[in-house]
């Protein structure tokens, strides 16, 4: 009841009104926008994700985009996404002759595959201790920020990555490394700034 009564003393604090007829009380799960809210933590819906995993190959540049919008769209459920669909981006580029190769199949169904697998992402709690995890590939950069849960295991809060610039590519991989720990940081902000986090990196030299 205390986080219902927060949440209408913040709903006219701010002079915003809700529909009585539109309100649901004390559901044991609510979907918004895609998402299914609950105790665990947000889940993707099931419609939604179930549009994506049916999709057929895409036959044109249209229709990739179509896919990649909607994938990106739960692209915090999946981790190193942006490495995962490098294949399917390279077809995106300026001048790009459309050649669907079997690197684009693999990385279609891998992307499927890891939407269908990806974790519960749990709720923030400010009370958790913080661990961001940092990556990089050849490719693209990429980060995990989670909870340490009080019997210590780690629960997802939100994955990000993107891809390399052509500049970036050639950077040594310490470099790599680097820049993923700044895009994690940065990505991870409003999560991170001004508390105490533990940085986890695989590369020993960082």
């Amino acid at each position: 009841l205390k986080n219902l009564e927060a949440t209408l003393q913040r709903l006219e604090e701010y002079g915003l009104r809700v529909r009585k007829d539109k309100c649901k009380f004390f559901q044991p799960s609510v979907e918004y926008l895609g998402h299914i809210i609950d105790a665990a933590g947000l889940h993707q819906a099931a419609a939604k994700v179930k549009a994506i995993v049916e999709a057929p190959p895409p036959r044109n540049v249209s229709q990739l985009r179509s896919f990649l919008g909607l994938l990106n769209y739960y692209g915090k459920f999946i981790s190193q996404s942006a490495t995962l669909l490098k294949p399917l981006h390279e077809l995106l580029g300026q001048n790009k002759t459309w050649k669907w190769t079997e690197a684009c199949n693999v990385a279609f169904h891998k992307a499927k595959d890891a939407l269908l697998n990806s974790e519960v992402l749990t709720h923030f709690d400010p009370s958790l201790p913080l661990q961001l995890a940092c990556d990089a590939s050849p490719y693209g950069v990429g980060a995990v920020v989670s909870h340490i849960m009080p019997l210590g295991e780690e629960r997802p809060i939100a994955f990000a990555s993107r891809t390399l610039s052509k500049a970036e590519t050639n950077y040594a991989q310490i470099e790599r490394e680097a820049l993923g720990i700044v895009f994690g940081i940065q990505k991870f902000h409003q999560y991170l700034f001004g508390r105490k986090f533990t940085l986890l990196t695989d590369h020993r030299p960082l």
